[in-house]
């Protein structure tokens, strides 16, 4: 992978959700469960996301455009939208689809509480294969220290500057929960 991939991927991955702005706050803050329909409509927001980003000549944006559209897709061919599996989806979706995941499992979200982030890493290791790329997860969980520790550095900082914490140790749902 080039150093310049790399800062690309920095750049395009915060992009993923973009799509996000079309889909009603009645779905996206809903504190339950999304019904089937609400959650065809929240599917939506990765081709949303496609078109909005695809539109650009940069080629940040245009991986932002890749990204946005097969974040949602899974290595068993499972996901969303297109239903690719393995090597169909590209590189980039692939690493942001390990990312989201673990990011939402360890977020408090109004339809779920978080993780402990060790219970978050064991579960992205049991989906390799099935839901993410084997390759990935290896890299991701080469990287568990680091990843801990920016995790942990952020809920101290949101504890301290805030008054609150965004990453409370409590049981939540899991891939199913994220949106």
């Amino acid at each position: 992978m080039s150093e310049v991939f790399v800062t690309e991927i920095q750049f395009a991955a915060p992009l993923h959700d973009i799509g996000k702005i079309g889909i009603p706050d009645r779905i996206l803050l809903k504190p339950g469960i999304l019904t089937p329909e609400e959650f065809e409509i929240m599917k939506q927001h990765t081709t949303i996301g496609f078109r909005i980003l695809s539109r650009s000549n940069s080629p940040i944006l245009q991986l932002g455009a890749e990204i946005a559209l097969t974040h949602h897709e899974r290595w068993n061919g499972a996901g969303y939208p297109r239903g690719l599996k393995g090597r169909e989806i590209p590189i980039s979706g692939l690493i942001v689809a390990v990312v989201d995941s673990f990011d939402a499992m360890v977020s408090k979200r109004p339809y779920k509480n978080p993780k402990p982030l060790e219970e978050a890493f064991r579960e992205i290791e049991s989906l390799s294969g099935k839901l993410y790329s084997p390759e990935v997860v290896e890299a991701f969980l080469k990287l568990e220290k680091e990843i801990t520790d920016v995790y942990r550095r952020e809920k101290d900082e949101d504890t301290s500057h805030n008054g609150r914490r965004s990453h409370q140790s409590s049981s939540g749902e899991g891939v199913e929960g994220i949106r």
